[in-house]
């Protein structure tokens, strides 16, 4: 990393490979009914903890010290991947995202326990509450406007899909981001 050039960080727990795969296949098979503008690289599904934003590459060995302090003293998490859900406007909404579901209280005590270690440093937590999540599509190109009752027709796979949407996390990473690059995000750490 050049010292002189910032790098756009985030912490995240990260999405076991057969995961990714499983959400990959859901993906392929509901992209065709909505029309998003760009559908995430399964490479790049995460559950965001923190946005740092742009940070001094000097900053790097910092944060990694204190997300592996977090992670030591964290046990891992049963997540699972749960229903679609919209943000943004209801009849154009910005993101599409699956619901994460499973050990949600300790997922959000994991995400205070980060904001808290990182805003000493300078990193500021967002004002908007935790909603975990994995984001799936941005920017809904539809011509009509959305029907949020349309996602009821898309539920989470079952039979032998079901079981590679749920998972053990495995600690939290803090990763960087490559605007324009797919897939865009790389580890920078593993805790």
């Amino acid at each position: 990393m050049n010292p002189n050039h910032h790098v756009r960080l985030f912490v995240a727990v990260p999405v076991p490979s057969e995961t990714k795969l499983a959400i990959n296949d859901w993906m392929a098979e509901i992209q065709p009914y909505l029309p998003f503008r760009k559908w995430v690289h399964h490479e790049d599904l995460h559950i965001t903890l923190q946005f740092l934003g742009d940070t001094q590459p000097d900053r790097v060995s910092l944060l990694t010290h204190t997300l592996q302090e977090i992670s030591a003293r964290s046990t891992p998490l049963s997540l699972r991947v749960e229903s679609l859900g919209l943000f943004g406007r209801p009849t154009h909404p910005s993101v599409l995202w699956a619901g994460v579901g499973g050990d949600l209280t300790e997922l959000h005590n994991l995400q205070q326990r980060v904001a808290d270690a990182l805003t000493p440093l300078g990193f500021t937590p967002e004002e908007r509450s935790f909603h975990p999540h994995l984001t799936l599509a941005r920017n809904y190109t539809g011509t009509a406007p959305f029907d949020r009752n349309a996602l009821r027709d898309f539920p989470v796979p079952s039979s032998q899909h079901n079981e590679g949407l749920a998972w053990k996390s495995q600690g939290i990473t803090l990763y960087r981001s490559h605007l324009n690059k797919r897939p865009m995000y790389e580890a920078v750490s593993y805790n």
